[in-house]
């Protein structure tokens, strides 16, 4: 039989292993993503004339905001105050939360190239591995992975200095 893996020096591999604790989160994950009974399509790259999208976010302290251009050329916007959903958590956690909120309803999405601008890097990098260590910021990059397959759109999150 062909080993494909890293051969040590111990003769056979564990009869059992220990699981990680995200892996049962990851299997739900995975069970939401694929519910579908044809797999879903994902935009790589566009095969016909596209539009991108332009959205700016921040969310600093109890506040937040989001501003974008919409289809019409008009400039869209949301911002208010975290209630008790921001109290105790991260400031990492708002930024992202905040943008994919935004982008949840914004509702134009659909074909389009999404540029997202924050000045959060930990949302920029988390989303770019699709995967976070805490709960709720891996939540959140499912949600971004949700809005791909249901749009058929490709979000780019972007960090601005």
């Amino acid at each position: 039989m062909p080993r494909f893996f890293y051969h040590s020096k111990k003769a056979d591999p564990p009869k059992f292993v220990t699981s990680v604790p995200l892996l049962f989160e990851h299997l739900r994950t995975l069970r939401t993503l694929f519910q579908n009974s044809e797999p879903t399509l994902r935009l790589i790259r566009g095969a016909s004339i596209a539009e991108a999208a332009y959205v700016f976010g921040d969310a600093s302290g109890e506040g937040f905001g989001s501003s974008w251009v919409n289809k019409t050329g008009g400039v869209g916007f949301r911002f208010g105050v975290w209630g008790k959903e921001g109290d105790g958590s991260s400031s990492n956690y708002r930024e992202l939360r905040n943008l994919v909120e935004t982008l949840e309803r914004l509702g134009e999405l659909v074909g389009r190239e999404v540029f997202l601008f924050t000045d959060n890097s930990v949302s920029e990098s988390i989303a770019a591995k699709g995967s976070s260590k805490s709960p709720k910021l891996y939540d959140l990059v499912v949600r971004l992975y949700r809005l791909e397959m249901m749009y058929l759109c490709k979000l780019e999150i972007v960090h601005v200095g």
